[in-house]
C-alpha cells in the first residue's frame, strides 16, 4: 500500500502537471510561437551555464540530512556551497552577455535573475525532501505553478511581449523563494561546517560530470536550433516539448510505487525481487501508457489546435516525434532508476557524454534542413543509445531482463495505429470519423490484451491494492 508522502507527491504531482498544463495553453494562445520561442532560446543559454551550477551536491545534501538529522548544519554548509557555485555561474553568464551587446540583453538579465532566485529556492526545498517531509515543498512548489498561472494570465492581457512573458518567470521564481525562507526559519540559526563540507566533495564526486551532461543536452538542442531557425520554430519545438513532457510527469508519478524498495532488495542482493519490480514497472506503464500514446498520436492535431492554439499547426509533426520519444523514454526510465538505486551508475558519465555528442553532432546535421523535427530526431537518437545502454548494464551487473511480453504489448498497438490511420488517410479528413476510429481503435487494443491475457484482473486489482492510502 502506499504511504502517505506517496500520495502528497503523486497528488501534488497531478495537480501541478493540470496547472502547468493551463499555463502552457495559455502562454501559447496569448503570447505566440514567437515570444515563447525567444524566452525558450534565453533560457536554453543560461541552462547552459548553470548547468554546472550543482555538480551533485544537491544529492549529497539530501543524503547527509537524511543520515545525520542536523538540519542546521547540512543546510548551512550546502546553502554556502550551492550559492557559490550558483554566483560563480552568474559571473560567467554576464561575461557572456557582455560579448553580445545587443540581442537578447535585457530579457537574458531577467531569465539570469529568475535561474539563481529558482535554483536558490530548490536548495532550499530539497531539505524537506530529506526529511520525509513532502507536504512543504510540494506545496511551495504548487503555489509557484499557481502564481506563474495568474501571471500569464494578467500580463497575456496587459504586455504581451517578451517582457511580459519574462515576468511571469519572475513572479514565480519569487514567490517560490518567499515561501522557502519563510519555511527555513524553524531551522535557523544555519552553520557552516567545513569537515562536512569536504563529505559532500567526496560524496557528490560521482555526480560532477552525470548532472552537467545532462544539463547540457537539454540546453544544447534549444541553442542550436535557433542558429538555424526562426524563433516561431524554437517555440513550436519548445511548446510541443512541454505538451509531450506531461505524460512523463504521468508515467513519473507511476514509478512512484515500486522504486522505494529497489535500495532495500539490493542491500541484501535479492535480485529476484528487483528483477519482479521492475518487470511489474514496465507492465503497468505499458498497461496504463500505450493507450495514451494511441489516443494521442491518432489525435495530434486536434490536440495541438484545442490546447496551443491554430498558430501552433506547424508543430504537429514535431510533437509526433516528441510522442514516439517520450514512449522510448518511457521503456527506459526504471531500468536508469534501478542503476542509481543499487549504486551501478557510474558508467552513466560515459554514457551521458557520449548522448550529449550525438545530440550535438546530429542536431548540426539535421537541424538546418528539418528545423525543430531535427532537433527531436537527434533526441529520439540519443535516447535510443542511452536507453540500451541501460539494459545492457542492468542485465550486466544485476542479471536483469527485459519485460518478457514487452513486444507483445507494442506490435498490436503499432497495427492499430497504422490501421487506422490508413483509413483515415482515405477518407480524407472528417473530425467525427477521426473522433469515432480513435475510441474504436482505442477498444480494440484493450481486447486484444485481454484476449491474449496481457492484462487480467488480478494486475488491476494489485494495482489498485497500491493507491490505498497506509
Amino acid at each position: 500500500m502506499m504511504g502517505r508522502n506517496v500520495l502528497i507527491q503523486m497528488a501534488s504531482g497531478l495537480i501541478s502537471g493540470l496547472i502547468t498544463f493551463l499555463t502552457l495553453s495559455f502562454s501559447a494562445r496569448l503570447f505566440g510561437p514567437r515570444i515563447l520561442g525567444t524566452l525558450a532560446y534565453v533560457l536554453g543559454l543560461t541552462g547552459l551555464v548553470f548547468a554546472f551550477s550543482d555538480l551533485g551536491f544537491s544529492r549529497a545534501h539530501i543524503y547527509f540530512t537524511a543520515v545525520f538529522k542536523k538540519t542546521s548544519q547540512t543546510l548551512g554548509t550546502f546553502l554556502r556551497l550551492k550559492l557559490g557555485l550558483l554566483l560563480i555561474s552568474a559571473f560567467i553568464a554576464v561575461i557572456i552577455a557582455s560579448i553580445n551587446k545587443t540581442e537578447f540583453k535585457g530579457l537574458f538579465t531577467l531569465i539570469l535573475i529568475y535561474e539563481l532566485i529558482t535554483r536558490f529556492s530548490d536548495s532550499i526545498l530539497i531539505t524537506f525532501e530529506a526529511l520525509q517531509k513532502s507536504l512543504p515543498q510540494n506545496l511551495t512548489r504548487l503555489a509557484g505553478k499557481f502564481i506563474k498561472l495568474i501571471a500569464t494570465i494578467f500580463f497575456g492581457f496587459k504586455l504581451t511581449t517578451h517582457l511580459g512573458y519574462s515576468l511571469t518567470f519572475i513572479a514565480e521564481s519569487l514567490g517560490v523563494v518567499l515561501i522557502s525562507l519563510w519555511l527555513i526559519r524553524r531551522f535557523f540559526p544555519l552553520s557552516f561546517k567545513s569537515s562536512l563540507a569536504k563529505k559532500y566533495f567526496q560524496y557528490s564526486l560521482p555526480f560532477f560530470a552525470i548532472m552537467p551532461l545532462s544539463y547540457l543536452q537539454t540546453s544544447s538542442l534549444v541553442v542550436i536550433l535557433k542558429q538555424f531557425s526562426s524563433a516561431s520554430e524554437v517555440g513550436y519545438y519548445s511548446a510541443s516539448a512541454n505538451l509531450a513532457g506531461f505524460i512523463k510527469t504521468l508515467y513519473g508519478a507511476i514509478m512512484i510505487f515500486f522504486f522505494p524498495k529497489i535500495s532495500s532488495f539490493f542491500a541484501v542482493k535479492d535480485f529476484k525481487s528487483i528483477q519482479h519490480y521492475a518487470d511489474l514497472a514496465i507492465k503497468y506503464l505499458l498497461m496504463i501508457f500505450i493507450p495514451i500514446f494511441l489516443v494521442a498520436f491518432l489525435l495530434r492535431s486536434e490536440i495541438i489546435t484545442l490546447v496551443l492554439g491554430s498558430q501552433f499547426s506547424p508543430a504537429v509533426p514535431v510533437f509526433s516525434l516528441f510522442l514516439l520519444g517520450t514512449f522510448l523514454l518511457m521503456l527506459a526510465a526504471p531500468y536508469g532508476h534501478i542503476l542509481y538505486a543499487t549504486k551501478n551508475h557510474r558508467p552513466l558519465v560515459l554514457v551521458n557524454l557520449i548522448t550529449l555528442i550525438i545530440t550535438v553532432l546530429l542536431s548540426f546535421i539535421l537541424v538546418p534542413n528539418l528545423g525543430a523535427q531535427g532537433s527531436v530526431l537527434a533526441s529520439i537518437s540519443a535516447w535510443t543509445f542511452s536507453g540500451f545502454i541501460f539494459l545492457c548494464l542492468v542485465k550486466k551487473k544485476l542479471k536483469l531482463t527485459i519485460l518478457p511480453q514487452l513486444f507483445k504489448f507494442i506490435f498490436p498497438a503499432i497495427i492499430v495505429i497504422l490501421s487506422a490511420t490508413w483509413v483515415i488517410n482515405y477518407f480524407q479528413y472528417i473530425f467525427m470519423l477521426k473522433l469515432g476510429l480513435t475510441l474504436i481503435s482505442l477498444i480494440i487494443y484493450l481486447i486484444i490484451l485481454f484476449i491474449f491475457k496481457l492484462i487480467q484482473l488480478k494486475d488491476i486489482k494489485y494495482f489498485l491494492s497500491l493507491i490505498k492510502l497506509r
